[in-house]
């Protein structure tokens, strides 16, 4: 008995001293996953860039060159471009298409663009603006297509570097999209630096729910980038008193009541543009923006009348001539760096002649319901 070697024992107390990784499989897993991801992040942030190829120059010539020279009247288009719905997978909470298409029609919009995040969303009237937002980071550094004809993957949840927004910009433009920084005030998301950095936008917007800026152009024109306005709603939620008329299922009153969203005023119909009179489906909306032919424009309170928009013109003489059927307690003429050139106030009419040293002049108009924001007269070498 003490001679026996209980070998088989000594064998089993062998392999259960042996170190094993499958405790850690869970944590090893994890790190295999995070890996994968950083390799992608890594791969996508280096092949999928465009280079800042295009420097801005400030505006020279002896030419005028005004986007509204063409415009017929006051009695111009209402337009919203920046809205999203209940189609995305993850906000079946929010408004179908058709609520938000009919609750702007009756407050006079002659057509409303569905930009929902990552995806286009259709409905059946033919004259539709089609749109996305593409981005899903958490510095909400998004960008905003307009008339865009596909979709496209954010192939950067993680980063994108500047090169990177310039390759997303440049893809949506190769798809028809008229471009937009949008919100750029929401947690600083586009600084101005930023915003000179890049390449490929045509508006930003100035006027939106989450801070309203009209600086920020003068910013971008003063050296030569002929960025134009933008005023949305940025619509998530209707005020209480809309959504209590809704036909929705049980579900959504409660998601939007555990999400705070019922209640909230809203920011429906505060912010918008103006095109000129029959510029309303894609197609004519769509050359308004690449033209800037349009107006951005900011109502201070739900209910109010539209402020109306003016009728600006520049004669022979290099005179910027603003002319309105309504009189406006201020018309503002804003050149370079933001400086103020003119005041002209309690007045529906105004002139300003145009100086040697002003590379562009904008417009602002402060009215009684609303501010109005013009898209900037600039100067152009003639090409005769």
């Amino acid at each position: 008995m003490l001679l026996h070697i209980p070998g088989p024992a000594l064998a089993s107390e062998e392999r259960l001293a042996r170190p094993s990784l499958w405790k850690y499989r869970y944590p090893l897993f994890a790190f295999a996953l995070l890996g994968i991801l950083g390799l992608y992040q890594l791969a996508v942030v280096l092949l999928l860039s465009k280079s800042h190829t295009h420097i801005a120059k400030p505006f020279v010539g002896d030419s005028i060159s005004n986007p509204y020279q063409n415009w017929n009247g006051e009695a111009g288009e209402k337009i919203s471009l920046h809205a999203h719905s209940d189609e995305v997978w993850f906000t079946p909470e929010r408004h179908t298409v058709n609520e938000i298409v009919s609750e702007y029609k009756k407050e006079g919009f002659a057509n409303v663009a569905i930009t929902d995040y990552g995806q286009i969303s259709n409905t059946e009237d033919p004259n539709y603006i089609r749109g996305m937002e593409w981005g899903q980071n958490v510095k909400k550094r998004h960008i905003l297509a307009i008339g865009i004809q596909k979709a496209f993957y954010d192939f950067f949840p993680i980063y994108a570097s500047r090169e990177n927004l310039n390759w997303v910009m440049d893809r949506m433009k190769q798809l028809g999209g008229y471009v937009i920084l949008p919100h750029p005030k929401l947690f600083d998301s586009y600084s101005k630096e930023e915003m000179l950095a890049l390449e490929g936008y045509q508006a930003v917007e100035v006027y939106s729910p989450f801070g309203d800026d009209t600086k920020i152009l003068d910013s971008l024109l003063s050296v030569g980038k002929n960025v134009h306005c933008m005023a949305s709603d940025d619509l998530h939620y209707f005020p209480e008193k809309i959504i209590q008329n809704f036909d929705q299922p049980f579900w959504k009153d409660w998601i939007q009541t555990l999400g705070h969203q019922r209640g909230r005023k809203g920011e429906s119909f505060l912010r918008y543009i103006v095109t000129n009179a029959g510029a309303k489906d894609q197609v004519t909306v769509l050359q308004a923006l690449n033209s800037g032919s349009f107006f951005c424009v900011k109502k201070f309170f739900q209910g109010a009348d539209d402020p109306k928009v003016p009728q600006i013109h520049v004669n022979t003489k290099n005179q910027i001539q603003v002319n309105s059927t309504e009189r406006y307690l201020e018309i503002r003429f804003i050149g370079k760096l933001g400086e103020v050139l003119q005041i002209s106030p309690d007045t529906n009419s105004a002139t300003y002649q145009i100086l040697e040293s002003d590379p562009y002049v904008r417009v602002e108009l402060i009215a009684l319901t609303g501010s109005i924001v013009s898209n900037a007269i600039v100067r152009s070498k003639s090409t005769e």
